[in-house]
């Protein structure tokens, strides 16, 4: 039986994961956000971006925006205003950049890491604008209306 031995020679990389959480984002979306962050962590520089664009998506499917190519879908986040004028553009970069990918249209060189690490954040802006945030802000509200109520007691 072979047994599994500690090799001073193994180092195993990357040596931490970064893996977010975003509780105020749908389960199935703020998996596979945090999964493109795991990807960065690990230098899957395609994997991370593909994995963003399919948050775009996702997120404006969530939104009952099901119609059409996600071109079509960002615009329509827009025009729905649960995104600003500039997430769109962003939404455009990740859209364009996933799409290099999952259309099989790569490259000669490698994404450089630079790039997808601003695709991968350009996601958090998105998921931020669309759910974060406005949870804050009605957790606030909701804060602020209970200390109200107690007060007129």
């Amino acid at each position: 039986m072979n047994q599994l031995r500690s090799d001073p020679l193994i180092t195993w990389e990357p040596t931490e994961i970064r893996r977010p959480t975003y509780p105020d984002v749908p389960a199935q979306i703020a998996a596979t956000a945090s999964e493109a962050h795991a990807c960065l962590s690990i230098q899957a520089y395609r994997g991370a971006v593909a994995l963003a664009r399919a948050v775009v998506e996702a997120t404006a499917k969530h939104h009952g925006i099901t119609q059409g190519q996600l071109v079509t879908k960002i615009d329509r986040m827009h025009a729905e205003g649960l995104i600003r004028e500039i997430t769109r553009e962003v939404a455009h970069e990740i859209r364009h950049g996933g799409n290099e990918i999952a259309h099989g249209d790569l490259a000669d060189e490698p994404m450089p890491s630079e790039d997808a690490e601003a695709i991968v954040e350009f996601m958090d802006a998105i998921l931020q604008e669309v759910y974060q945030g406005p949870a804050r802000m009605r957790d606030l509200q909701r804060r602020r209306q209970e200390r109200k109520d107690r007060n007129s007691e």
